[in-house]
């Protein structure tokens, strides 16, 4: 009985000292895990990661995303407001209305650069006299010296036309009637003949005189 008594007793302390020894490795344990672990780790508070892509500075941050109403602002600030057109006044609407006068005879008058397939009608030179009667007449002189220079021979009773309108300005008339002048002779011919059946016209006189030195008036009678 007494060995029963002392076994257990034995059995009892190797039991103690492994209990003891087991609940050692794990204050060890915990001791450890604390020793990792920063100094005031409990006390420090996280914080919070600034943006991708932002800076702070003396705890500001900049670069931070806008609200949508400062961007629709900004971008407003950004944009350039279009000029807006001034309404004309009544001298720029009247010389925009005289350029393209003085346009469209140009036009008409770059449509007989090339000698004609066939030949000027009546109705051709009508027109060609109307638009350059619409030409504001402090722009009738370079337009009709324009048209001096481009329309060629095979054309050239366009011109006369304009020379034959008593209507015309005289100083027309006789920058016209120069060019006929200066223009082969089957070319001039009949229309100084033309000319002189009017004496009313303004360059019949010179008309006479050429036609009479040249013998055409003796031809005639």
């Amino acid at each position: 009985m007494r060995k029963v008594v002392v076994g257990i007793l034995a059995l009892a302390v190797i039991v103690a000292v492994i209990v003891f020894l087991s609940a050692r490795e794990d204050t060890s344990s915990t001791d450890e895990t604390v020793l990792r672990l920063p100094s005031g780790a409990g006390a420090r508070r996280t914080a919070r990661p600034a943006d991708e892509g932002t800076a702070t500075v003396g705890g500001d941050v900049l670069g931070a995303p806008q609200s949508q109403d400062e961007e629709a602002s900004a971008k407003d600030d950004s944009e350039e407001d279009p000029e807006t057109e001034e309404p004309q006044t009544e001298e720029e609407k009247r010389e925009a209305a005289e350029e393209k006068l003085v346009n469209d005879f140009d036009d008409l008058t770059d449509k007989w650069q090339e000698a004609s397939k066939k030949s000027v009608t009546m109705s051709d030179i009508d027109n060609f006299v109307k638009m350059f009667r619409s030409v504001p007449k402090d722009r009738q002189g370079e337009c009709i010296h324009r048209a001096l220079n481009l329309i060629p021979d095979e054309n050239v009773m366009l011109l006369a036309g304009v020379l034959m309108d008593k209507s015309m300005n005289k100083e027309i008339v006789e920058t016209v009637y120069n060019d006929i002048l200066n223009r082969d002779e089957d070319v001039k011919k009949p229309i100084l003949q033309q000319i002189f059946k009017d004496k009313s016209h303004p360059c019949w006189a010179d008309t006479a005189w050429i036609l009479d030195v040249t013998g055409e008036l003796q031809k005639d009678n």
